[in-house]
């Protein structure tokens, strides 16, 4: 009986073995195809706990449009991506609250003051790098990247609560403080 389960053992951890060090294939490229490097693809680039970060880009025959088109292409998708956050955010509380027993706070309240805070935080976008491309029909492809820092967005939000004097009245602004901080990051 030790034999046995000895071989099976034995042959199980073959098969491990063998199978980790199995090679993947690589995707074929077809005839005519190019492989595309992409602008401000890494990690860098991307949302981390401080930052939302996006970028966008704009093909243009003058350089001064593209950049335009690029940093309104970047603005767009971060203003949804926290638009999108805060309300989940406001929502989960709102929820949260009536859960706990504390429904003090109205969640369309906190909706439309999130709203309002995300807007004027858009002012606030920094540049987190830039790039154009003058292309062979003589346009031009300008590439952005673009950040909103979480902190900030944070602070107004304690500060909006702060100065709306129905939620200040409710709200455990702290405590809100922390939640948003917490789910944010």
């Amino acid at each position: 009986m030790k034999k046995v389960l000895s071989f099976f053992a034995l042959a199980a951890t073959a098969l491990t073995i063998v199978s980790c060090g199995a090679s993947r294939r690589l995707a074929q490229i077809s005839k005519g195809e190019q492989e595309v490097n992409l602008v401000f693809s890494g990690p860098e680039y991307s949302t981390d706990k401080k930052y939302f970060r996006d970028n966008g880009f704009g093909v243009s025959k003058d350089l001064a449009n593209a950049k335009k088109i690029a940093t309104q292409n970047a603005r767009q998708s971060i203003a949804a991506m926290v638009q999108s956050a805060v309300e989940l955010l406001v929502d989960n509380y709102a929820a949260s609250q009536s859960a706990n027993g504390t429904d003090v706070i109205d969640g369309n309240d906190l909706q439309e003051l999130g709203r309002t805070v995300v807007k004027t935080q858009l002012s606030g976008l920094e540049v987190v790098e830039e790039k154009a491309f003058r292309q062979a029909d003589g346009t031009f492809r300008y590439h952005v990247c673009m950040q909103l820092s979480k902190d900030s967005l944070s602070k107004a939000m304690s500060d909006a609560i702060d100065q709306d004097v129905k939620i200040k009245i409710r709200a455990d602004k702290d405590k809100f403080r922390a939640y948003f901080d917490q789910k944010i990051r």
